[in-house]
């Protein structure tokens, strides 16, 4: 088996589990993991939430990775070139979920970290 393939998988497992591990258990704001940008550290609702909704993006994005590595790997005999491909893909993933995540909480709480009604 490719040695770079298994490596990739283990990657991407370890980030499925990070995600995991954030949309189960946000710990607090002085924690070592978690979502930490100065919108998610307002207050511990915006704590919370922004850990909760990126962890969700961030195993949804995994598996979705995991998948586009596996096609990779039957389908094209790049395989020294996995391990590239592996980092792009997941530097435009954390991209992405730095995007919508701070999407979310525009959309959720105000500038001072009180929870928007909802309609």
């Amino acid at each position: 088996m490719n040695q770079y393939l298994i490596i990739s998988v283990v990657l991407t497992l370890c980030l499925f589990s990070l995600g995991l591990k954030l949309n189960q258990d946000t710990g607090s704001l002085e924690g070592f993991v978690g979502y930490r940008t100065k919108a998610s550290k307002r207050n511990e609702d915006t704590w919370f939430e922004s850990n909760a909704y990126a962890g969700r993006c961030l195993m949804v994005l995994a598996s979705l990775i995991l998948l586009l590595l596996v096609i990779v790997e039957i389908y094209f005999a790049y395989s020294h070139k996995l391990f590239y491909l592996l980092a792009t893909v997941l530097f435009v993933a954390l991209t992405l979920i730095y995007i919508l995540t701070e999407r979310h909480l525009k959309k959720v709480f105000f500038k001072d970290g009180k929870r928007r009604p909802r309609f």
